[in-house]
Formats: C-alpha cells, sequence, structure tokens
C-alpha cells in the first residue's frame, strides 16, 4: 500500500474544480453512509457537513442529479438554500421531496 503525504493530497485538493470536490466527497458519503435510511446520521457524516459548506455553488449539481432519480440532496438542498418548498405530508419520502424540489427549481428558474 502507498503511503501519500498529507502535503500532496492537499495540494491535490486545492487544484480540484467545486465539482470535482462535491462529487469526491459524494463518493465518500455515499460509500460510509448511502445505505442507512436515518436522516440525521446522512446529515451529520462530516462529508455531508462539508458539502453543505460548499455554499450555493453546488445546488445546481444536486438539482442535476435529481433530475436523473431522486437522491438524498433533498437534505441538504433546505440547509443550503434556506427554503423548503416539500410540503409536509411528503417529507420522508424522497421521490415527492425530489418532485418538489424541481418543480421549486423550474418556478423560480434555478437550473
Amino acid at each position: 500500500m502507498a503511503i501519500v503525504p498529507v502535503r500532496e493530497m492537499a495540494e491535490a485538493a486545492s487544484t480540484e474544480t467545486l465539482e470535482e470536490r462535491f462529487r469526491r466527497l459524494e463518493r465518500t458519503w455515499m460509500s460510509a453512509v448511502g445505505h442507512f435510511s436515518s436522516p440525521s446520521l446522512l446529515c451529520d457524516h462530516p462529508a455531508f457537513q462539508e458539502i453543505l459548506s460548499l455554499g450555493k455553488g453546488v445546488v445546481p449539481l444536486m438539482l442535476r442529479d435529481l433530475e436523473e432519480r431522486p437522491r438524498l440532496w433533498v437534505y441538504a438542498l433546505p440547509q443550503i438554500t434556506g427554503l423548503n418548498p416539500v410540503p409536509e405530508a411528503d417529507r420522508g419520502n424522497i421521490r415527492k421531496m425530489t418532485e418538489a424540489w424541481l418543480r421549486w427549481s423550474k418556478e423560480s428558474g434555478s437550473q
């Protein structure tokens, strides 16, 4: 097993585009907790928290992912945007939450 010095990893991370960093964090997050259903467990993971810290620049990436299929980004979008277009009755239903976010995106021109 090769050891990569921390300095080299930090330098590589600093040359990542926003989407590359987002995708790297997504892979880390999904491999660690993607098989769980608990929103608190999913949202408390450090990679998820780092994704949130990337800010509004990742919203179009998340919405593009949601167009492909329902995903767990429905838990990140309210925290990043400060909005939640999901009706109370649909909360917890990933498919319906996805539909609500895609409707919001289309209506607000956020794509």
